[in-house]
């Protein structure tokens, strides 16, 4: 009898600091996951906010957009003669808007009267054109690409390319000898004996004749 007190009182102390240590326990247990329910309660809402992760929820939230391009088929009800040029030429697999912007509003509310042109859209100017036919190494070589310090940069690129059909009005050629006369912009000059296109400008020989060649070499 004396023996099983004496063990009870030694196991005593440690029972009670093994109680103790299971009461922390379960404490800390307890506060992680009141922590992490509260993380779950802010974190979860705005995931699900911002990225949906209900199956319909991508679809729900596109459908509800409203349509800011349209159809090229319905540029051709007011453009005919620029997608008659476009239509199945190389430019044809960039739609109409990747160069005008979206104009879903414009097609919907343009009156079908007015005339082309006559709203006062913004014509695509050189740094668009440039976005595509700058040259570049990462470019195949096969794509149309233009040095811009070297290509002549004293007309805007739609001055010398048709933009719907991609082609390019060649320049005329010199017709008349180079033989002993001044630099170009003698005669050719805005206000010259035979002024220049609008939108040249006053240049070096070097670059009229980069695109009005010489009609034969040496002269």
């Amino acid at each position: 009898m004396t023996r099983l007190r004496a063990a009870l009182a030694r196991r005593h102390p440690r029972s009670r600091a093994g109680v103790v240590r299971g009461i922390l326990a379960g404490g800390a247990l307890v506060a992680v996951l009141a922590v992490a329910f509260v993380a779950l309660a802010v974190v979860v809402p705005w995931v699900y906010g911002e990225y949906g992760f209900h199956p319909t929820e991508n679809a729900r939230t596109w459908a509800a957009l409203t349509p800011r391009y349209a159809d090229a088929t319905l540029c051709q009800r007011c453009h005919g003669t620029e997608y008659a040029a476009w239509v199945g030429e190389r430019h044809a697999t960039v739609t109409c808007e990747s160069c005008h912007g979206p104009l879903a509003e414009h097609a919907a509310t343009a009156p079908r009267e007015a005339s082309a042109g006559s709203l006062g859209l913004a014509k695509p100017g050189v740094g668009l054109c440039v976005v595509c036919h700058e040259q570049s190494p990462a470019k195949p070589t096969a794509f149309a690409q233009v040095d811009l310090a070297e290509h002549y940069a004293g007309a805007p690129c739609l001055g010398c390319h048709d933009s719907h059909s991609a082609d390019a009005v060649r320049p005329p050629d010199i017709s008349h000898s180079l033989a002993r006369l001044p630099a170009c912009v003698t005669c050719h000059a805005p206000a010259g004996l035979k002024p220049v296109p609008a939108g040249h400008v006053e240049s070096s020989d070097a670059i009229c004749q980069g695109c009005h060649k010489r009609p034969t070499a040496g002269q």
